[in-house]
C-alpha cells in the first residue's frame, strides 16, 4: 500500500509519460526516492540527453548531494539524533536503500563537529594536553586506539 502511495506522489508528467509507455515501471519507481516533482523532472529531461536511462542512475542523480547513512558521519551522530535536529531522510521504498539519504550535509557536518568536541572534552578531561579532532586525517592515521595510543607514547 506505502509503495503504491508513493508512485501516487511522483510528479503528474512524468506519471502521464509512464502510462504514455514513455518511461518503465523500474524508472518512474526510482524517481520516487525524491519527493520534489521540480527536481523529478530535470532529471528526466537530463536523461533524455543521456545513453544511461537506468534506474539505479536516476536515484543516484535524484539523491546527488545527500549523504548516505551508511557514511562514517551519519553512523558516528545517529540517524536519531539528525532527525531530532531536524534533519530529512529520503528513503527508498522500492530498492535497499541502507537507511537512506540525509538530506543536510551541513546540519550533519555541524552535528558530527559538535559530537567530536563532546568527545575531546571527555579525553582532556582524563589529562591530556593535546587532543586534535578531525573527521579525516590527511596522512592516514593507525586505525586502532591500541596502536594510536602506542605511538603517542613513544
Amino acid at each position: 500500500m506505502k509503495q503504491r502511495l508513493k508512485l501516487a506522489s511522483v510528479a503528474p508528467k512524468l506519471l502521464e509519460t509512464y502510462a504514455e509507455d514513455g518511461m518503465t515501471l523500474d524508472q518512474l519507481m526510482a524517481f520516487t526516492v525524491n519527493s520534489d516533482h521540480e527536481r523529478q523532472e530535470q532529471v528526466w529531461d537530463a536523461l533524455q540527453r543521456s545513453h544511461n536511462k537506468e534506474a539505479y542512475y536516476i536515484r543516484r542523480l535524484l539523491t546527488e548531494g545527500a549523504v548516505r547513512a551508511s557514511d562514517k558521519r551519519a553512523q558516528f551522530v545517529g540517524i536519531e539524533a539528525y532527525e531530532a535536529s531536524g534533519g530529512a531522510v529520503m528513503r527508498d521504498l522500492f530498492q535497499q536503500d541502507d537507511g537512506g539519504w540525509l538530506q543536510d550535509p551541513v546540519l550533519l557536518d555541524r552535528l558530527v563537529a559538535e559530537k567530536l568536541e563532546r568527545e575531546a572534552e571527555a579525553v582532556r578531561a582524563e589529562g591530556w594536553k593535546w587532543v586534535e579532532v578531525a573527521t579525516d586525517f590527511p596522512y592516514g592515521p593507525p586505525t586502532d586506539c591500541a596502536t594510536l595510543l602506542a605511538s603517542l607514547s613513544r
